[in-house]
């Protein structure tokens, strides 16, 4: 693809924000944690790279930033060959810009702009890579990373990169498709169809009030109108409308009342609970079938790899002697964890 490709949407892409472009730079120097959707275009990358090696024998592959600043710097740039599996695009001093890095970079732009034809995206991809690099260079030839505060962000940055990694390697693996089936199995798989009701309500102050709105309820006044005007919660400015629930997501008084009435009824009692007095209208009610796996799959894949996560971070944690304090210096107790029953202590 040649430097000085035309396209309808270089402009466009050419004006966004410095915002954007700043946030490439920064993804791009910094690779997100690995994942399981990664490790083809790793695996592709290191084949890549193999094949350069043969192609090119004797040649040094050059060092990515944070290796050797005079291999950087030296190494002279090859010529793109057509049809090679990984081409450069671009050097910088001798530092080598292959296309797989400008696919690198793609991922960290809005999902708007990933949706775009990379051919599209090329010339701006090709651009910011070659800002990084100079950057880049510039800033070690001037021993930037030689600085306290830049190698702890190095540092920093770093061990991100190596809790994703090990994350990727140990945790994701465990995230199939196999388990994320199982798992719906488990929760949804034959569930029965569960019952919801569409209610209204109004909440007022005392008993006294309630009753009474009950009364002209029951004489023919709209629920809505009532809701509005005397309902002391937020809702009631939508006329009391709680929309669709089923039973387990509001508390059991208030689910006992609208599960016993009828479409179109207006309990005969209010109900009480620490807010006041609840007049409780249904409007209708439905059978819910259990989700479908399809609807499900992503939320659980995400359960799964937090429970994955977890389950090797209490690896790790087990495998090493940890000390932690309290700010006044005391020790804390290691059986007494953030989210435990027991408190911390002071």
């Amino acid at each position: 693809m040649p430097r000085g490709l035309q396209s309808p949407w270089r402009d466009l892409i050419r004006r966004l924000p410095a915002l954007v472009a700043a946030g490439l730079l920064l993804a791009a120097s910094v690779p997100a944690p690995a994942s399981a959707g990664d490790k083809a275009a790793d695996k592709a990358a290191d084949k890549a790279a193999t094949q350069r090696a043969k192609d090119e024998p004797g040649k040094a592959v050059p060092a990515k930033p944070g290796g050797d600043k005079a291999t950087q710097i030296g190494t002279p740039a090859p010529a793109a060959r057509a049809g090679a599996p990984d081409p450069v695009v671009a050097s910088v001093e001798g530092h080598f810009i292959y296309l797989s890095d400008l696919g690198q970079a793609e991922k960290a732009l809005p999902p708007n702009l990933r949706n775009m034809p990379f051919e599209a995206l090329y010339p701006v991809l090709l651009d910011r890579m070659v800002d990084h690099q100079a950057l880049v260079l510039l800033a070690l030839r001037r021993d930037l990373e030689d600085k306290p505060a830049v190698k702890k962000q190095i540092q920093e940055a770093t061990e991100r990169v190596l809790e994703g990694a090990l994350l990727g390697m140990d945790a994701a693996p465990k995230v199939t498709e196999d388990a994320i089936k199982a798992r719906y199995d488990q929760l949804y798989a034959n569930r029965p169809a569960t019952e919801q009701v569409h209610a209204r309500h109004i909440l007022v102050s005392t008993k006294a009030e309630a009753e009474k709105l009950i009364a002209e309820l029951k004489g023919g006044a709209d629920f809505a109108a009532l809701a509005k005007k005397y309902s002391k919660d937020p809702d009631g400015q939508k006329g009391g409308d709680l929309g669709f629930f089923s039973r387990e997501q509001v508390w059991p008084g208030f689910a006992d009342v609208a599960f016993a009435l009828q479409p179109g009824q207006v309990a005969d009692k209010p109900v009480h609970n620490e807010f006041g007095w609840h007049v409780v209208k249904v409007e209708e009610r439905r059978l819910v079938a259990p989700p479908s796996y399809s609807d499900m799959h992503d939320a659980l894949r995400q359960q799964l790899m937090q429970a994955a996560v977890r389950q090797e971070v209490a690896l790790a944690r087990g495998q090493l002697t940890i000390h932690e304090w309290n700010l006044d210096g005391s020790a804390i107790d290691p059986g007494l964890r953030l989210g435990s029953v027991a408190t911390q202590p002071k």
